[in-house]
């Protein structure tokens, strides 16, 4: 599975690889979701997911999820967001956020398309007034399998391409306590990708109870996954699995049949929204497990 190369942990600091190719990758993709640490009476962890289209004002946008637990309801659609020319938009839902000069008027969050020297303007939601910076250099790290540009202004990241930023939150790039007051050191700890793999993840990640980690898979040779109309197929040697499940990325079981000496399993997928799910074959001492999108 792709994920972020973590050469060595020094000093609490990451040292990045940079064998891959450089490859501009958006930052607003359906399905991507990344998770969060933050520090307010005691350590806990949150969430953001961008999921499912929607228009606002006749403009195409992608809807923007930020919640606690392990699943997003509608009622956490916070935002609206959408990228054009590597700039990333936001306005923000009326229903949550009643503040007329948030869900009337679309600001800039991000732009990718800056170059060093380039004085960028970006809006804070919190304080809801706009951010000025100067980008002061721009360089690259390894995320996943390609090569991003990092972004830097007075001396720190800024923002990561394809992933944000690794300090402060998705909503508020490069916030500070300068800018901010309260400090609730946000911190990324893991990014997942739209077809489920994590392209980012901290040591830190596995303590988020809504983490899902790396999945070991047996030979793709020795069992297979097909999607059939309403169905997912699954195909594995006669007689080596005792048990198929499905489940949600929280590891929730919404499915399960047991298995009695067969070769195949048709799994229903009809009634369940679009996403990346996980199908798990066990018997005992084995079992194995993939993630899956429909």
């Amino acid at each position: 599975m792709r994920k972020i190369l973590l050469l060595a942990f020094l000093f609490g600091g990451i040292v990045w690889a940079r064998s891959a190719e450089y490859e501009y990758v958006p930052l607003v993709r359906d399905g991507a979701e990344w998770g969060y640490s933050q520090q307010l009476f005691g350590k806990s962890y949150y969430h953001n997911l961008i999921q499912g289209d929607t228009l606002v004002n006749g403009e195409a946008y992608k809807k923007f999820y930020t919640f606690q637990s392990c699943e997003a309801t509608a009622g956490e659609n916070l935002a609206f967001v959408r990228e054009d020319d590597k700039k990333v938009y936001i306005t923000f839902n009326a229903a949550l956020m009643p503040v007329e000069s948030l869900y009337s008027t679309e600001y800039l969050i991000y732009d990718f398309g800056a170059g060093p020297g380039d004085t960028v303007t970006y809006f804070d939601w919190m304080l809801q007034q706009p951010v000025v910076s100067v980008i002061d250099k721009i360089d690259t790290v390894e995320v996943g399998a390609s090569l991003r540009q990092r972004f830097w202004a007075d001396d720190k990241v800024l923002w990561i391409e394809g992933l944000g930023v690794e300090e402060g939150d998705w909503l508020r790039p490069g916030c500070s306590t300068d800018v901010g007051g309260l400090d609730t050191q946000d911190r990324l700890v893991y990014m997942k990708a739209p077809d489920g793999t994590m392209e980012y993840e901290t040591a830190d990640a596995v303590n988020d109870p809504c983490y899902v980690s790396r999945v070991d898979e047996i030979d793709s040779d020795s069992w297979h996954v097909v999607r059939r109309g309403d169905w997912l197929e699954i195909t594995f040697p006669e007689g080596l699995f005792d048990m198929a499940e499905l489940l949600d990325l929280s590891g929730r079981v919404l499915w399960c049949d047991y298995l009695s000496g067969q070769s195949r399993v048709s799994l229903p997928v009809a009634a369940y929204p679009r996403g990346v799910y996980i199908v798990a074959l066990s018997s005992a001492g084995k079992r194995v497990s993939r993630r899956v999108m429909f």
